[in-house]
């Protein structure tokens, strides 16, 4: 008994204490401070307006198609002035002897244009048919001719067109006096008939005659048909009837008769000399052929004593 009421005596002493802890003061925790975050603006997506395609364009009329086509003609080249036939690329002549005539066309028969000098240089730019001719440029600003023997030729000569050259000048002889009417022959007597000239293969062309300081008679003959001089031949001499020993006979290259430019120059192919016989007299020079037959007709020269025209040029052609 005694212990039941000590322990409830315990009890009752404690419960005060307890009850005083669960209702005292007690210190109130504030409360932390939650932080609202502002809500941000939604944003509805709002759909991107579709591009447009672009109008298409009205179509274009082809004017050109429409409108008609003038045809186009094609505008000649000017050709160069006096070139004929083709001319040779980088052909050159160049000249190898001095003072070499220079002539409007390819033979003996064209005027000369001037003389050119040894190592000038032209163009080829043609030749003749029988290719003893070139067609140069320039010479004093036109198109020349000149012999293939005073020029070296460097360049493809088979490139070389034959070209057409001018005509060649004609010689305008005078016209013939007409002859008094022959008295008639009486009837004792009749009219003498006159042989007929003998016909040669030849044409005695011109005979001039030039000065010769020596003291000698020089003769020159050029034998050629065309624009070739002709070898084999040589020339029968007779002075004052008498025949001198001639020994030479033509080449069939030409050369010249005098070295430098002068109006005395000419073509030959064959030259004799006669020294220690007196010029005075006549000489006669006729053309023979490789027999000795006579090729063509006689040229005479008379001779004086003081004469100084003692150097004899005679040109034979065969038509």
């Amino acid at each position: 008994m005694i212990l039941r009421s000590f322990v409830l005596y315990i009890l009752l002493s404690i419960a005060p204490l307890s009850l005083a802890g669960c209702f005292g003061s007690r210190t109130e925790i504030p409360a932390e401070e939650t932080l609202i975050r502002t809500p941000r603006p939604t944003f509805t997506p709002t759909p991107a307006a579709q591009a447009q395609a672009p109008a298409t364009p009205p179509p274009v009329a082809d004017t050109a198609a429409a409108l008609p086509t003038a045809p186009l003609t094609p505008t000649p080249l000017p050709e160069a002035e006096g070139t004929t036939g083709a001319a040779g690329e980088g052909v050159i002549a160049v000249i190898n002897d001095d003072l070499v005539n220079i002539r409007s066309g390819p033979g003996l028969e064209y005027p000369v244009l001037g003389m050119a000098n040894r190592g000038d240089e032209f163009t080829v730019v043609g030749k003749d048919a029988s290719e003893e001719w070139w067609k140069i440029c320039c010479f004093e600003e036109r198109e020349a001719w000149t012999v293939k023997y005073y020029v070296d030729i460097s360049g493809p000569v088979d490139t070389i067109a034959v070209a057409e050259a001018e005509a060649a000048p004609v010689a305008t002889e005078a016209a013939p006096q007409p002859e008094a009417p022959a008295a008639p022959p009486s009837a004792e007597t009749e009219a003498p008939t006159e042989p007929p000239a003998p016909s040669f293969p030849f044409n005695l062309v011109a005979q001039e005659q030039f000065p010769e300081a020596n003291n000698l008679v020089r003769i020159f003959l050029y034998v050629y048909q065309g624009d070739s001089a002709l070898p084999g031949y040589s020339v029968r001499v007779l002075k004052d009837g008498a025949e001198l020993p001639v020994n030479a006979t033509s080449a069939d290259a030409a050369g010249m008769t005098w070295p430098i430019a002068s109006p005395r120059q000419r073509f030959q192919n064959m030259k004799v000399e006669f020294s220690g016989i007196q010029p005075a007299g006549t000489w006669e020079v006729q053309l023979i052929d490789s027999s000795g037959a006579a090729a063509g007709p006689p040229a005479s020269f008379s001779l004086t004593g003081t004469d100084t025209n003692r150097e004899l040029y005679v040109r034979y052609e065969k038509p």
